[in-house]
């Protein structure tokens, strides 16, 4: 049946909605003060009427005076304290002007609840009359402060939908300025995006630069000598790599250990050429069968290790340590040459370039755009209690 009970509801613009609670505001606030006006002329004449129900209560005879002296003290005793807790209570009592009020008269209603129910109850058996007195008179004062309280309730909920829409313009505003960020940011990274293809396209064409050619071919070719060198060397030891390994296991020498795991860098700091020292003994381990290889790299073990010679290793040394020099002299005298600070200036460029490509795009992925949809739920719901349908 919720289709037919919405038929009666009236539905409303956004604009129009913000009219309406502007104007039920005002009246509810005229209306409240109207209320809270009325209730404090009438409160006073209603806590002298409790007052005097009070006395009344307190001067009262029993009907029945040949009640035991143990019933007579008993009531005696609820009586006093009634009277005390009620005189109390109408002390701390006032027409409430905003919901901290209610509530703090909600604590003052409750504990005076808990406390006089007993001893009320009691005295209703002596003094019926004198006790339903007061708690009319009571329940007058309450009526006032509940006619307070359920203005200030209304004037709670149309609040409650003000903060709403204000929720709401906020997130609007946010969203706006967060969207505007996003636009920026990715401007911004197009803008990056443009400049990091432009620079691509103008290392391209200083790639392409003959003096830079020139360069590149030197460096290459001092490259290419180097590994040459480098291969000799790893080469030589390549065939002999499993014989030595197993031959320094055999008499445990890590220093010849080296020479299979990493022939290249162990021959350079091999001052001594140690390894010739053991090329004899190598020999006759694999000839008598002490070091176990397979038939078929037995001869060429044997033919690596008569390449091992002093002459040999000393050509090859030389060889490296002067195509390594070669190579260094040539990358320290391009370093200084302006064609090679340029070329590394467009690598600083790319770099840095891409560095901020990729800090953008990670600022851009955590950008999160709000939306009101939630609150325009709850929104819808609030309205509802007024039978307004928001279109």
């Amino acid at each position: 049946m919720e289709w037919f009970r919405k038929l009666f509801f009236k539905k409303k613009t956004e604009e129009e909605t913000r009219n309406w609670l502007k104007e039920e505001q005002s009246q509810y606030e005229k209306e409240q003060e109207k209320t809270i006006k009325a209730g404090e002329q009438e409160l006073q004449i209603l806590l002298n009427e409790t007052k005097q129900a009070i006395t009344e209560l307190e001067k009262a005879q029993l009907r029945n005076p040949d009640i035991p002296e143990k019933a007579k003290h008993y009531m005696q005793g609820n009586r006093e304290q009634f009277i005390k807790i009620t005189s109390r209570f109408i002390e701390n009592l006032y027409i409430p002007k905003n919901t901290t009020d209610i509530s703090q008269l909600d604590l003052v209603f409750y504990q005076y609840a808990q406390n006089a129910k007993r001893p009320a109850a009691i005295l209703s058996e002596f003094f019926g009359e004198e006790v339903k007195k007061i708690s009319n008179c009571l329940a007058n004062i309450e009526e006032k402060i509940v006619a307070v309280k359920k203005i200030q309730a209304r004037k709670d909920e149309i609040l409650s939908i003000t903060g709403l829409f204000e929720k709401i313009d906020k997130i609007k505003t946010d969203k706006e300025a967060i969207e505007k960020q996003k636009t920026e940011f990715n401007e911004q990274l197009q803008q990056l995006m443009t400049k990091r293809e432009n620079l691509k396209k103008e290392k391209e064409q200083f790639n392409n630069k003959p003096e830079y050619l020139k360069i590149k071919e030197e460096i290459v070719y001092a490259a290419k000598e180097r590994q040459e060198a480098e291969q000799d060397i790893t080469g030589t030891f390549l065939a002999l790599s499993d014989a030595i390994k197993k031959y320094a296991h055999k008499i445990k020498n890590e220093k010849i250990a080296k020479y299979s795991e990493n022939p290249l860098e162990t021959l350079i700091k091999d001052y001594s050429l140690g390894i010739l020292k053991h090329k004899e003994d190598i020999e006759k381990a694999i000839t008598k069968g002490e070091i176990e290889l397979k038939p078929e790299k037995v001869q060429k073990t044997l033919e690596a290790l008569k390449k091992l010679t002093r002459e040999n290793l000393g050509a090859m040394i030389h060889r490296y340590a002067k195509a390594k020099k070669r190579e260094a002299d040539i990358h320290n005298d391009v370093a200084e040459r302006p064609i090679m600070k340029e070329y590394e200036q467009y690598a600083i460029d790319l770099k840095n370039v891409n560095s901020e490509i990729e800090q953008l795009e990670k600022t851009i992925a955590k950008i999160t755009i709000p939306t009101e949809e939630t609150v325009k739920e709850e929104l819808k719901k609030e309205l509802e209690k007024f039978k307004i349908t928001l279109i």
